[in-house]
Parts: structure tokens; sequence; C-alpha cells
């Protein structure tokens, strides 16, 4: 069974778009609402974020949600193709809950019960655990094995339970930071259990540093050192297949947004100082942050320019530094993603793209159109 593809002769990708319900609260052009969603440019949707109860069940975050999911779901009548997954977890999430849950074989059982259900109820086709970081407890080894324990629990229910329907999607979104990855995963088992696995290859770099540098770079910068040798998607990528993850399993990370500094000095280099993060995005509002179609609108008359080892570029404006990706380092890493044989790739998320075509002068949605083309592309020489 196909979960959902872009096939080129023998070479199949996924292209995995998150939705962000919290993008309904923005003003004016950033308000983005399921009903903006293209249906037809990426083989799965993740709705983000639901939440677990205090007694360890699956619950929508509100009720604004709840009421979301059919228009959601009925997304699939406009693409046959589609699947839809219901993601649990996220940056912000009290973490505390994922580590309650998964201790026992009760909670697990509990929580896994009410996922069936209420992805049942929905019509959602799987489930997303969003496990990126579990480091905040001191019983972390205890979090890492529970972990892999919740996914074979999964797995076998969700096999269970598909008599006469298909079977439940579980798949999972993880850290790309190597510390995390060794004290967080077993690796290998899990693979063994999720359909997929989305790999977060971006954020590596960002304003809460304070020298500049790139959140998604390709490869590694000759200004790496220490622990920031692995900051980057070839080093994340090759260290979660060295501890035994299928490539076909894995997605890399694709960010519709960049990462801004304010500048110190005249120096605009890789590695120099920054004052901090850039002003707040004019949409959506958090500084240091700019969604795809807010850099289309800030460096509109700018030439880009290249850190050319790393494969990525960056713009300037007055003072404000922005690293992010473009139609040529989209090419590139989507090159580098056929080579290695992933499996696909993922995208945070749907709301920061240019989803209605009003700044970057490319129609609509021209970051995830640009990555659905290249996937669907049997050119594998880039």
């Amino acid at each position: 069974m196909l979960l959902g593809f872009f096939c080129v002769s023998a070479s199949c990708y996924r292209l995995v778009c998150y939705y962000d319900s919290s993008a309904e609260t923005r003003e004016h052009y950033g308000r983005f609402t399921v009903s903006d969603i293209d249906p037809n440019q990426c083989t799965h949707l993740v709705y983000a974020f639901s939440d677990i109860s205090h007694e360890h069940e699956l619950v929508p975050a509100s009720d604004a949600d709840r009421q979301r999911y059919p228009s959601f779901n009925r997304l699939k009548t406009r693409n046959s193709k589609l699947k839809t997954l219901l993601a649990v977890g996220g940056p912000t999430f009290d973490r505390s809950k994922f580590s309650s849950m998964v201790s026992t074989q009760e909670n697990r059982i509990k929580f896994i019960q009410s996922t069936i259900t209420l992805l049942r109820t929905y019509s959602f086709d799987g489930i997303n655990l969003d496990w990126r970081d579990p480091r905040h407890t001191e019983c972390h080894q205890d979090d890492k094995v529970n972990f892999t324990l919740l996914c074979k629990e999964l797995k076998e229910a969700f096999l269970a339970e598909a008599t006469k329907c298909d079977r439940l999607i579980a798949t999972a979104t993880v850290s790309a930071e190597r510390k995390t990855i060794d004290n967080s995963y077993e690796v290998a088992k899990l693979a063994m259990h999720l359909d997929f696995i989305n790999v977060l290859t971006f954020d590596f770099h960002g304003p809460w540093e304070t020298v500049i540098g790139h959140h998604s770079p390709l490869y590694r910068g000759s200004q790496d050192t220490g622990d920031s040798i692995y900051s980057n998607i070839f080093s994340a990528m090759q260290h979660w297949v060295d501890m035994g993850a299928p490539p076909q399993k894995l997605n890399v990370g694709f960010a519709a947004y960049g990462r801004a500094f304010t500048l110190s000095s005249s120096s605009t280099c890789v590695g120099v100082s920054a004052s901090g993060p850039s002003e707040e995005g004019c949409y959506t509002g958090q500084e240091g942050f700019w969604a795809f179609y807010e850099i289309c609108l800030y460096v509109r008359g700018v030439n880009a320019k290249a850190i050319c080892e790393q494969k990525v570029p960056y713009a300037i404006t007055e003072n404000q530094w922005v690293g992010y990706d473009d139609k040529d380092s989209l090419e590139l890493k989507v090159g580098y993603l056929k080579a290695n044989n992933f499996g696909g790739a993922f995208v945070w998320s749907l709301d920061l793209d240019d989803f209605h075509g009003r700044f970057c002068e490319q129609g609509n949605y021209p970051f995830i159109s640009h990555l659905h083309e290249l996937l669907k592309s049997g050119d594998n020489t880039k």
C-alpha cells in the first residue's frame, strides 16, 4: 500500500505539508484558514496541533480545532490520493505530558485507544507524534525506551483495528540535533514501527545566538567548530541513516520561512556578531522570524547573496540579515534528497508560503509548488 507519493518511474517521494491552525488568528493578509489550503500540492496534510489530556488521552487542543477537523478532512474529496494526519506535540508543547503518557503500559493504552477513536471519528488517516526534544526530564533515558514502546504498540493496535478499512498511519517528527538524536531515540527500532519520520532539518541557527548563521544549510561551513559542524542537513540526515533508519522512511525538513538578525556592524558574513533578532514580521509578528511571503516583501529589489559552501542564500535590507531558501537552494536540496534515496520532504508550514500570490509575483504557493514540481521531476542530476 503506497501511503501517498509522487512517483517518477520507479521512484516515489512524499511531500508532507503542515497546517498551523494558530495562523487563523493572524490579521489581514496573514490570516490562513482551512479554505486557503490547496489539497493538490502535497501527498500528506498534517493538522497541527492536538493535545494530551490529564487522563493521557489524545484530544483536540480547542473547540475551534474540533470544528475545523471536518472541513480539513473534506479536502480529500478534491484529491483522492491525499492523506491527512493529526499532529500532537510541537515546539511549545508541555513535554511532561508525553513523559507521563509513555511512562506505563496502562497510560499508553489509554492514549492509543483514544487516538484510534479520534482519528476515525473525524476521518484522519493517521497520527504524527512531534517528539522533538524529550530531554527535559531527569529520566530521559526512560522516555527514550518508552517512546519506542509507544510506537510499537501504536503500530500493532493500528494493524489489529484495520479489519474493514485502511490501516491508520503512524509517523513521527524528530530532532536533527546530533546530541538529541543520540540521547532521545532508539533509531533503528523506531524506524521499524513508523511509516515515515520527519527530520527537523532547520533552525540549526537563529537569532537566539549571538552570531549570524543560516538556519538550514545543506552542508557544513568553514566557520563551523565544535558541535556546529553537525548543524546542517547533510550531517543530520546521514546520522539518522548511520544509526539505522532506512533512507526511504526519512523526510528532509524544509522551512517556508527565514531566520533574521539585526546586524551589529557593516560586516555581513556568516559568523559575525549580531545585535539580536530582526524586526518582527508585519503579519507573523515574531522577532527574528519572517514568513516566505514576508521575505519577498522585505527584500524586493535586493540582490540575494549566496553562502556558496553551504548552498543557501541570504539577503540584507538596511541592517536586517535574513537566511532563507530560494528556487536554486530548493533544487540543490531536492537533488541531494533524491541522490541519497530519502523518502521525501516535509514543509513547515502552508500559511508561511505566499498562499494567495500577493507578495512574491510567482503565483500561489511558490515555495511549495516548486518543491512539488521538483519532487515530481525525474531530473536527479543536481
